[in-house]
């Protein structure tokens, strides 16, 4: 998967790198960052919770 941010955003990534708490890289940031958003999602139940498995290297979703 590749996702395009604007330059602003590019920005801001990587001052939270430089906080030394979202990775090393802006991608890394972008991952964390995303991760905890969904994350806080499901726990406000903005997003329903799924149940996944892995299978031969492959994510399945239950």
């Amino acid at each position: 998967m590749t996702i395009a941010v604007s330059p602003q955003i590019k920005v801001y990534l990587e001052d939270l790198t430089k906080l030394g708490t979202f990775g090393c890289s802006p991608q890394e940031a972008l991952r964390q960052v995303v991760n905890n958003a969904i994350q806080a999602m499901v726990k406000d139940g903005t997003l329903a919770k799924r149940e996944f498995d892995i299978k031969n290297g492959q994510v399945q979703i239950l």
